[in-house]
């Protein structure tokens, strides 16, 4: 999997775990308070924590550069 692949699936899993704790009748209100019910959300390693007004999940940063034939340099 690549660096990319990783980030995509741990942004699905947010997203699923938002649209489960929404429940069936979806709206933009409940959906963004499902998400700021995911506090200390473990996604297998690697914790999101959201709350009221918290909309970013993760302050991690990792500076990475594609370089020649596509290849991740750090």
């Amino acid at each position: 999997m690549s660096f990319i692949g990783l980030e995509a699936y741990l942004n699905a899993k947010v997203l699923v775990e938002g649209l489960r704790r929404a429940g069936k009748d979806l709206t933009r209100t409940r959906f963004l308070q499902a998400l700021e019910s995911l506090r200390h959300f473990d996604l297998g390693g690697f914790e999101v924590d959201y709350g009221k007004g918290v909309r970013q999940g993760s302050r991690f940063v990792d500076l990475t550069i594609i370089g020649k034939g596509e290849k991740f340099t750090r």
